[in-house]
């Protein structure tokens, strides 16, 4: 290729070509600077609360995947990162997961209200809901027994899932385990507490209502016996 090319193209080359090089540098020192801050901050996180931590190198100065894992309130918790798409739809993302425990209805269904599922209320199509006008315009729901009604609008509910629907624009809680992500991986402490506060809000205020309804079984157990 170089052959034929005069002396003022070959240095037109030679430019470009630095130009090019360079930038990928310069691109790939960032890269590397943000993984490792993402790699001391998620290691620092694990250290201070006695969890796991795995991390998993990307191939020269690309992104690799980091991993937590450990317990709140004696329920397993997960966060970790996943590669998703590729080339100009490459993007990473962080996933929250979290067994909420006995105190929240396993029948019921919960997702974020999204654009469509508006646009066919306007029809009438609706999904199930609570009765409670904030919550129903920030929710997807399915299967709201009596039960799990009662639980979602106990006190102490209602802003834990609506935080939960602000922070989280993808997330869903089947079967009593919430599955959270966003399209980012925290760098600092303070975007892992940003991360992590809604998940475990909802999950301490499971065991509130969970508190709640036993103690209010029990009130209700005594003055039957008084009776």
């Amino acid at each position: 290729m170089l052959a034929g090319m005069t002396g003022i193209q070959i240095g037109i080359f030679a430019s470009v070509f630095g130009v090019g090089l360079g930038a990928a540098s310069l691109i790939g020192y960032v890269r590397w600077q943000h993984w490792k801050q993402q790699l001391q901050t998620w290691q620092d996180f694990a250290t201070t609360r006695g969890w796991r931590f795995m991390a998993t190198p990307g191939f020269m100065y690309s992104a690799g995947t980091l991993e937590l894992k450990g317990s709140h309130a004696g329920r397993p918790f997960t966060v970790e990162t996943e590669h998703r798409g590729q080339g100009k739809t490459f993007h990473i993302v962080t996933i929250v997961r979290h067994k909420l425990g006995d105190g929240f209805p396993r029948e019921v269904t919960i997702r974020p209200e999204k654009a469509g599922d508006t646009f066919l209320k306007l029809f009438g199509v609706k999904d199930e809901e609570l009765g409670d006008a904030s919550l129903d315009d920030a929710l997807n729901l399915t299967n709201v027994t009596p039960r799990a009604r009662a639980i979602l609008l106990s006190a102490g509910m209602r802003r834990p899932l609506l935080n939960l629907a602000h922070v989280f624009e993808t997330f869903s809680i089947e079967n009593g385990v919430l599955s959270a992500e966003v399209i980012a991986v925290p760098r600092t402490t303070i975007e892992m507490y940003g991360l992590l506060t809604p998940v475990r809000e909802l999950a301490d205020a499971v065991r509130g209502a969970l508190g709640q309804t036993r103690s209010g079984a029990e009130s209700t157990g005594q003055e039957g016996a008084n009776s």
